[in-house]
């Protein structure tokens, strides 16, 4: 027999056997892309109990933990959600008293330090994973560093939030910023994309529903870089086109000023990929799977013309009472460049 349960901890107290008669629903979603993970709890509440002296504060911690037995071998398989803080909660109240409590989390590592505060600041020969410690380390983080290093000679950080700042010196470069319980994770794209894969064949995933699409339309054979260089102020241009390259014929022009070629050559590389990721999509939702993560490399066998690698570009793992527990996922294609 299957069955599937939370475990939850409020002020790191383990609050499951409490919330269990209440919990009408838990959601997580694990997303990849420098996007937030993000957590919900629907909660029933005739009793008034959510409302009063149970109900969770703006920025207390939450820990939660899916657990799955005998879903796709004997056994108990584990799924660690991590660390949140409470950002929303609402009440929805009806003549009936069927009163219902949503409260909604976002990972603790991003603390209102890395959200909101906009600075200005720069620094000069100074290596990426540098950077992002000197920005991570006041919030309380440690810093997971696993790309090539780069070296600035000199990056600026103009009114922007912490962790935007971040996202967009890091896209620049290929990479991936992940914020997950304590840390901050920088690594590259292309690394992920080259991660053994989960091989899963038609037949062995129970789906409700699976799409996939397949398109030319904004995938370009090659990235230009035009950009005026730092140290010179000429200008002049780098390009980066994959062995393979789709066959549109289309190319991606980019201006940005850019320190030195080896820097516009990362960022054409980063602009194709994100871009040629989209040529292969595909959605599906199956049974509860605690494999399915945010970066997990799938390999697709069983659908013709649509076979491929794909990257988890998120995946949602919910929990409800009518529904047990489901996960539902978005892939984009895994690229070798």
């Amino acid at each position: 027999m299957r069955r599937a349960w939370a475990e939850v901890s409020i002020r790191g107290k383990d609050v499951s056997m409490d919330l269990r008669p209440h919990l009408l629903s838990l959601s997580w979603t694990d997303k990849a892309d420098d996007e937030l993970d993000d957590l919900q709890l629907t909660l029933e509440d005739r009793e008034g109990l959510w409302q009063g002296d149970w109900l969770p504060q703006h920025g207390e911690q939450l820990a939660v933990r899916l657990l799955a037995e005998n879903f796709r071998a004997p056994g108990i398989e584990e799924l660690d959600c991590g660390e949140f803080e409470v950002d929303e909660l609402t009440l929805e109240s009806s003549r009936d008293g069927g009163d219902v409590v949503t409260v909604k989390a976002v990972p603790a590592a991003a603390r209102s330090s890395l959200l909101l505060q906009r600075k200005t600041r720069a620094w000069a020969d100074a290596p990426l994973s540098t950077v992002v410690a000197d920005v991570v380390g006041p919030a309380g983080l440690d810093l997971l560093y696993k790309a090539p290093e780069i070296v600035y000679g000199r990056v600026e950080q103009r009114q922007e939030a912490d962790l935007a700042f971040l996202q967009r010196i890091c896209k620049e470069q290929g990479l991936r910023v992940a914020l997950k319980k304590k840390l901050c994770v920088v690594y590259s794209g292309q690394s992920a994309d080259r991660l053994e894969p989960l091989e899963l064949r038609r037949g062995e995933l129970e789906t409700e529903s699976l799409s996939f699409r397949r398109t030319l339309d904004g995938i370009y054979t090659q990235c230009v870089v035009g950009y005026t260089d730092a140290a010179s102020s000429a200008t002049t241009e780098k390009s980066f086109q994959p062995e393979l390259p789709p066959t549109t014929g289309k190319v991606l022009t980019i201006n940005k000023r850019i320190e030195h070629p080896a820097q516009a050559e990362r960022v054409a590389k980063a602009e194709l990929r994100a871009k040629n990721c989209r040529e292969m999509t595909g959605s599906f939702e199956c049974m509860g799977d605690t494999r399915l993560r945010a970066g997990t490399v799938l390999r697709l066998t069983g659908w013709g013309g649509f076979d491929t690698d794909y990257m988890v570009q998120q995946a949602t793992h919910s929990l409800s009472r009518d529904g047990g527990y489901r996960t539902g996922v978005e892939l984009v294609r895994a690229l070798d460049y």
